[in-house]
C-alpha cells in the first residue's frame, strides 16, 4: 500500500465529537494536525468543542433520510472515516417501543450506513474506517436492542471490509466500561464503583484509551488489520 509521509496531516471524518469517546479522538486528531470533518446534528453543537472544526456537516443521525440528503455527492478526500456517535436507552424490550427502537436503529446502524455508502468512495489508498461496535454486541446487555444493534456493526465491519479491500481497511473497536460517557455518567450512585471491581483489571477504561487504539488502527502500522473487532475490556468479556 502506498504510505503518506508521516508529518503531513491527513484527512479524517469524524462523528460523535462532542462527547466521550468521540471528543478524545476529536481532541487527539487535533493535536496531532489532521483536518477533521465532523458530523452534528446541529451546528450549534460546534461550541462545546474545544477547537473550532475545519468543516462540519449537519446531519441527524436519527433521521436517516436526512443523513442520506446530507452526504450525497460527499467528495471531500478522506484518510479515514471514524464513527463514534451512538446512544443507548437502557431499555429491555418489555420497555422498547415502536418509536424508541426506530430511534436507536438509525442512531447506531442505518444512518453510519447511509454515511459509508456516500463517503467510502472517497477513501485513499491503505485509508481506514473505524467503527464503534460495545462488549455488549458480544455478550448481549440489559438493553436488548443496543446489544442488538451493536452486533449488527459487528457483522457490518466483517461483511464491509470485503467490500472495500483492497483500496481501505474497516476495524470495529468494542469497548467495555469507558469512564465520561453517556453510558456510564447515567449510572446511579454507587453502581459504577460495583461494576468496577467485577473488571478484572479493577479499572474502567479512559476515552483516551479508545482514542490511543484509534490512532493506531488509522496509523501505517495497521495496513495489514481489516475486518476485525478488537475488544478493549479490562478482561471484562473474553472472547477464545
Amino acid at each position: 500500500m502506498t504510505k503518506k509521509d508521516k508529518n503531513m496531516p491527513k484527512s479524517y471524518l469524524l462523528t460523535g465529537a462532542t462527547s466521550g469517546i468521540g471528543l478524545a479522538i476529536y481532541k487527539s486528531l487535533h493535536e496531532q494536525g489532521h483536518h477533521i470533518t465532523v458530523v452534528l446534528r446541529d451546528k450549534r453543537r460546534a461550541e462545546v468543542l474545544p477547537y473550532s472544526p475545519q468543516n462540519i456537516i449537519e446531519a441527524d443521525f436519527a433521521n436517516p433520510l436526512q443523513v442520506d440528503k446530507s452526504f450525497k455527492g460527499f467528495d471531500t478526500p478522506l484518510d479515514g472515516i471514524i464513527n463514534a456517535a451512538g446512544i443507548l436507552q437502557g431499555n429491555s424490550i418489555f420497555e422498547s417501543t415502536p418509536e424508541t427502537l426506530s430511534e436507536l436503529f438509525n442512531i447506531n446502524v442505518i444512518s453510519p450506513i447511509l454515511m459509508i455508502k456516500h463517503t467510502s468512495s472517497q477513501l485513499s489508498k491503505g485509508g481506514a474506517v473505524i467503527l464503534f461496535g460495545s462488549i455488549s454486541g458480544h455478550k448481549g446487555s440489559y438493553d436488548d436492542a443496543y446489544a442488538a444493534s451493536k452486533g449488527a456493526i459487528h457483522s457490518l465491519v466483517r461483511s464491509l471490509s470485503l467490500k472495500l479491500a483492497p483500496n481501505a481497511r474497516v476495524v470495529g473497536i468494542a469497548p467495555g466500561m469507558t469512564l465520561n460517557t453517556g453510558m456510564t455518567n447515567s449510572l446511579i450512585e454507587g453502581r459504577l464503583e460495583h461494576n468496577i471491581k467485577l473488571i478484572p483489571m479493577q479499572l474502567a477504561g479512559d476515552p483516551g484509551d479508545i482514542a490511543s487504539l484509534t490512532n493506531y488502527i488509522l496509523s501505517d502500522e495497521a495496513q495489514f488489520m481489516t475486518g476485525n473487532v478488537i475488544d478493549i475490556n479490562g478482561g471484562q468479556y473474553l472472547r477464545s
